[in-house]
């Protein structure tokens, strides 16, 4: 097998459609309060659409209640560590909302580093089995991050990051996907249990980001409606992502 060829093959996947989305988040300029809070609403939605009917269904298809009660649990351990290990003395150049935007958008890339390795996995299995297969569900699973790829590039163009910066992070979140297929490839037969496991704990993690980041920011920025009927587009289109997926 060849190692190189999958991880490529992963990251390409992984980084194309994050990258993507950061690169639309670039064209946004001096977005208004209003604007903000429809985008961090629109990810919102689009992540707890991901959750409800793509993440928690097939977790608990294939491993059960105890799994994914663990795998829950330990996402959300995961990202209370990764909150509190970001180094923020280093992001001393940030202050106030830019510096709260800084750590919104790292916690947002853990979450995504969790959902992405399951999917390599997903990429690297699939190949090994048909290279049809493998290029199908590597272009939708690319088209399902770009929305992703926002979610991690509006913070950090709101923190004053510059645009160099922004499309790399994005780009290296597809890091997990490729280290996915690799082990997909390798393994091929992989336990079932241990992807369950990987993607409630993307799911668990997720939802902390949602409910205690994404929502709240936007209620702050912008009291009208507008930002709810944002949520309800982003969990429209992630409906549909996740049906077409």
């Amino acid at each position: 097998m060849d190692i190189l060829y999958y991880f490529i093959w992963g990251f390409v996947i992984g980084g194309i459609g994050t990258c993507l989305g950061g690169t639309v988040s670039l064209l946004i300029k001096s977005p208004s309060d209003r604007t903000v809070s429809g985008l961090l609403s629109f990810a919102a939605g689009i992540m707890l659409s991901v959750i409800s009917f793509d993440l928690m269904p097939e977790a608990y298809e294939i491993g059960g209640f105890f799994i994914v009660t663990l795998g829950l649990f330990i996402g959300l351990i995961v990202v209370f560590f990764a909150e509190e290990m970001i180094p923020t003395k280093k992001l001393s150049r940030y202050a106030g909302k830019k510096l709260d935007y800084i750590k919104m958008s790292m916690i947002i890339i853990v979450s995504l580093s969790l959902h992405n390795f399951p999917e390599g996995i997903a990429v690297g299995s699939s190949t090994v089995y048909s290279d049809n297969l493998g290029i199908k569900i590597g272009i939708l699973i690319a088209a399902h991050n770009i929305p992703e790829g926002m979610s991690v590039g509006v913070p950090l163009v709101m923190a004053g990051a510059s645009p160099l910066y922004v499309i790399l992070l994005t780009l290296l979140t597809g890091l997990p996907t490729a280290f996915g297929a690799v082990l997909g490839a390798e393994l091929g037969g992989i336990s079932t249990y241990f992807i369950a496991f990987c993607l409630s704990a993307a799911a668990s993690s997720m939802l902390y980001v949602s409910a205690s980041q994404l929502i709240p920011e936007a209620n702050i920025l912008h009291k009208g409606k507008s930002s709810s009927v944002l949520l309800l587009i982003g969990f429209l289109c992630g409906c549909y992502l996740s049906y077409a997926v």
